[in-house]
């Protein structure tokens, strides 16, 4: 995410035009740069909420690794050990 921000960051729209005579009509120009200038106010905020995300799940990400060593330090033996090892022979059973 950093990156998409980093790649949209401080691009203006508004640059986007150019110059009025390329265009031949003043209100294609003028509907051109309307569009290019609302766009660049709705990129900021779209750059603005992405950075925000990205935050955030970098914060999660590392709450959960240090869940996670919590609880993988918490547990000195398997608590499912004696699941998985076979305990003694029930009698009239086979093993």
């Amino acid at each position: 995410m950093d990156e998409l921000v980093a790649g949209q960051d401080n691009s203006e729209l508004s640059e986007l035009p150019g110059a009025s005579e390329s265009y031949g009509h003043a209100d294609l120009l003028s509907a051109l740069t309307e569009f290019c200038d609302r766009w660049s106010v709705g990129l900021d905020a779209l750059c603005d909420r992405a950075t925000r995300m990205s935050y955030s799940l970098g914060e999660t990400a590392k709450a959960y690794r240090e869940a996670d060593q919590a609880g993988a330090d918490a547990l000195s033996v398997d608590p499912g050990i004696d699941v998985v090892q076979p305990g003694p022979t029930i009698p009239g059973m086979p093993r």
